[in-house]
């Protein structure tokens, strides 16, 4: 995507721009002169940072080496001047997304928000977003050696000033003694009723030839994010090749046995396995096989639930020429039922590490799919997920370190993302505030790198690093799972911008100042997406991408949209906006629905996430235009009828079509929400098509035949339907002379 407006830092390459790696002696990294003396958030990159570069006085950026042991020697930073005065020209309209970027003076999509433009409520945080990290380590900075002692364990958990240990762990080093890691082997006890619960999970592992077919195939249309393809297929060939003959066998000994080593091995901190030159690889053969782990155990089982949970019944690989059809709902019930037998597992032993992060995402992602949509049980669920992240501290800074490789670092941030983005869909669809929030979280960009190159090291991965673009974009085109990662990020912060006004209290003024301010950074992300990114709204359903993509690239249209639709909603509710801009992107939203909708066949692979589109999307989009139809036939004299009037043939028949779609919805966690959604517009539509009774219909024929001439003719083809008509027609008794009267 060629464009003129950038900032001058963004033609800096992704290797010249660097973060300053000198720390200050509270561990802190040092800021610039300009930010340190003006108390304001430095983005520490070299050899200028983002605020400098913004501000033009790249010459003033200046680190240096000692700053309290000099008289200030460079002027002090002039205050920046006030942005809330350029909000009042741009136009506060969801058609403005035709402006062109280069007006804006926005920074691009992935680079660091500016501050606010518009004051705060009291009751608000200050900092209108999270600090995003964008800035990566290069070659070199990752080849540099870190002293051992500054990073216990591969938990990356800061607990800062205010913890109740914080004076000791400052000063335990000084006086000799080592602080104790976090991720040392459990000294806790397994008991044999444990051993037994074990053995009866692994009983299901004697199909795992099965399973490795399924997990194969699940990966042929989709890409994990968290979860990728290479590290199941060690793993799966791992505990097979090591564990065939027992799980064959499937003799109790010999089941206790191996629930005996996997116990064994899970009390194991993996930590000791990782350092800055662990290879992907070598890190995923040693927690497999011989050391094979219970939260690897439960991520098998949760990806073939998750398998049986998005394919339908009848699919060929459930079937065979000589057995009867495999049972997707069972099979998907008795894969998740092991995966929580696992996860109690690792929750009784109070066991924390990077594998049970992942298993605990993907748990948590077959639990929510199972329970109801929006219901309490799921949102305990979630809240579980973030307060594991959060205690383990991947809110913080994520980089690579003497104990950290490069792999780990990059599954850290996606994962982050995720639970972020995830965590703000969940408050959105009950209607209460996230949990994470950005005053506390640093988020961090993954790079852009498939599969293949993530598990790679070495040259093969600085030759996949060098070539990137320097925003950290791949060059090809692809829509990898780590490009869906990274968007996650700017979408999920304008979410919350979003939450804050629909669920805060302000003064009405302020109120739309930040909406105005949110919209307009809302476009701009859209705008500075790269191109391949973007749907073409001439061909918005490209057949030559896999489905996977085209699911994607919907997601990130509809995110785009859902933007749009919220903060209308939001003034509306709050200010008494008019509607107009709400139908405008409803009926934008509701069009590409129905390009999904006419298609779902090539998604038929991904019903989970289908059904959750129609959800959040597509029945709010549908229910706005159902209502101002009504709206607009019991009163086609208003000014939205007259201005701005719906197609009603074209947006009867969609909405009629939508409602099919909500009624072949069978997924019971989404039924509730589906059939209410069905229910209401079906009400509308009946509404709307039902005919007039016809005493009614009559009277107003009736009052249309006064003064008229020759009669009653003009009655007949007053507006209605067809039924109304015929209804009417045979209500009429009529005299032979009639017919001859009307010929004269």
């Amino acid at each position: 995507m060629t464009r003129t407006g950038f900032p001058a830092r963004l033609s800096m390459s992704h290797q010249s721009r660097r973060l300053n790696s000198t720390l200050r002696r509270n561990g802190k990294p040092q800021s610039c002169e300009p930010c340190r003396k003006g108390k304001l958030r430095c983005d520490h990159m070299m050899p200028t940072c983002g605020r400098c570069s913004r501000r033009g006085k790249p010459e003033q950026c200046v680190y240096h080496p000692a700053p309290l042991t000099k008289a200030n020697s460079n002027a002090t930073p002039q205050g920046t001047p006030t942005e809330g005065s350029t909000s009042s020209s741009i136009i506060p309209s969801y058609e403005c997304q035709t402006i062109s970027d280069t007006t804006l003076q926005f920074p691009p999509f992935d680079e660091p928000p500016f501050l606010s433009r518009v004051p705060r409520a009291s009751s608000l945080p200050s900092q209108p977003w999270s600090s995003i990290i964008y800035g990566q380590q290069t070659v070199e900075e990752l080849r540099r050696p870190v002293p051992s002692q500054d990073f216990r364990g591969s938990s990356i958990s800061q607990t800062g000033f205010v913890h109740h240990h914080a004076i000791l762990a400052e000063n335990e080093l000084s006086v000799g003694i080592l602080p104790p890691n976090s991720e040392e082997a459990s000294t806790s006890k397994v008991t044999q009723a444990q051993i037994d619960r074990g053995a009866t999970v692994l009983g299901l592992l004697k199909d795992l030839p099965l399973f490795q077919k399924y997990i194969e195939k699940w990966f042929s249309f989709t890409r994990g994010i968290i979860i990728i393809e290479p590290m199941m297929k060690i793993w799966t060939s791992g505990a097979w090749s090591s564990w065939h003959k027992t799980l064959e066998a499937q003799k109790t000994g010999g089941l206790r046995n191996m629930s005996q080593k996997i116990w064994e091995n899970t009390l194991i901190a993996p930590c000791d396995l990782l350092h800055r030159h662990t290879s992907p690889r070598d890190f995923f053969a040693k927690t497999t096989g011989d050391n094979l782990r219970w939260e690897v155990v439960g991520i098998i089982m949760t990806v073939v639930a998750l398998f049986a949970t998005s394919l339908q019944d009848g699919d060929p690989i459930f079937c065979s020429h000589d057995d009867p059809p495999v049972d997707r709902e069972a099979l998907a019930l008795k894969c998740f039922n092991a995966s929580e037998f696992c996860l109690g597992f690792c929750t009784d032993h109070d066991l924390m590490n990077d594998i049970f992060l992942w298993f605990l995402y993907v748990n948590t992602i077959i639990y929510c799919t199972m329970h109801t949509t929006g219901s309490y049980t799921n949102w305990q669920k979630t809240g579980y997920l973030s307060t594991a992240l959060i205690s383990y501290g991947l809110h913080n800074e994520i980089k690579v370190n003497d104990r950290t490789p490069f792999f780990i670092a990059e599954l850290r941030k996606r994962l982050f993302i995720c639970a972020y983005q995830d965590d703000k869909y969940s408050a959105l669809f009950v209607g209460r505030p996230p949990r994470l929030t950005r005053q506390y979280c640093r988020i961090q960009l993954p790079l852009d790198l498939n599969d293949a190159q993530t598990m790679s090291n070495g040259p093969e991965l600085e030759d996949a690093l060098m070539n990137l673009d320097h925003r950290g974009w791949n060059q090809r085109g692809a829509v990898e799972s780590s490009t869906f990662a990274r968007i996650f990020a700017s979408n999920a912060l304008i979410t919350e911008e979003i939450l804050e006004i629909s669920l805060g209290v302000l003064e009405p003024e302020e109120l739309i100042r930040r909406a105005l301010d949110i919209e307009t950074r809302a476009i701009q992300l859209w705008n500075n997406l790269p191109s391949f990114l973007r749907i073409d709204a001439d061909q918005p359903w490209d057949v030559k991408r896999a489905p996977i993509e085209l699911l994607f690239l919907g997601y990130i249209r509809l995110a785009d949209l859902g933007h749009h639709f919220l903060i209308q909603r939001t003034l509306i509710k709050k200010v008494g906006a008019e509607s107009t801009k709400l139908l405008a992107v409803s009926r934008e939203m509701f069009k590409y629905m129905m390009v999904l909708t006419n298609n779902r066949d090539m998604l038929r692979d991904f019903s989970i996430d289908f059904i959750q589109i129609l959800c959040i999307c597509g029945i709010p989009s549908a229910a706005v235009i159902a209502v101002e139809l009504l709206h607009q036939e019991q009163d086609p004299s208003s000014t939205s009828a007259l201005t701005n009037p719906l197609p009603r043939s074209d947006t009867i028949q969609d909405l009629s079509v939508f409602v099919a779609c909500l009624a072949n919805i069978r997924s019971d966690n989404s039924v509730p929400s589906c059939a209410r959604g069905r229910k209401f517009l079906r009400k509308i539509l009946d509404t709307i098509l039902s005919p007039k009774p016809v005493a009614e219909v009559r009277r107003e024929s009736m009052e249309g035949m006064e003064g008229m001439v020759p009669g009653w003719e003009a009655g007949l083809f007053q507006a209605g339907s067809d039924g109304e008509f015929m209804r009417w027609l045979e209500t009429m008794e009529w005299e032979p002379e009639s017919w001859v009267n009307y010929g004269q």
